[in-house]
């Protein structure tokens, strides 16, 4: 997996309806946090929707970097901050760049 790969199937993780949560990493349909690796998880945060596709360490890395510069700062207080719609254009963002460097 290269990190525009994992930045892809993370966007839609979250995309899905019902499939993005703030302050946790993941939670089962009872809403409860739950691993991202998980098979009962269905909600994510950009990061846990990262995780959730368990590529090799060097991806997971790169995908995390494109991420935080396209957040501006902290990944994790994009998430927790902004609106859905936010949240997918910069994780398109950060897609869109990873791509580039392919």
């Amino acid at each position: 997996m290269t990190a525009a790969s994992v930045l892809t199937s993370a966007l839609e993780t979250i995309s899905a309806p019902g499939g993005w949560t703030q302050e946790h990493f993941a939670l089962d349909a009872k809403g409860d946090p739950v691993k991202a690796t998980d098979d009962r998880a269905k909600r994510f945060c950009m990061v846990g929707a990262i995780q959730r596709q368990q590529s090799d360490a060097n991806a997971y890395g790169e995908a995390i970097r494109h991420l935080r510069t396209a957040c501006g700062g902290s990944i994790f207080d994009f998430n927790d901050t902004h609106g859905h719609k936010a949240v997918k254009a910069v994780m398109r963002k950060a897609e869109n760049h990873a791509r580039k460097l392919q």
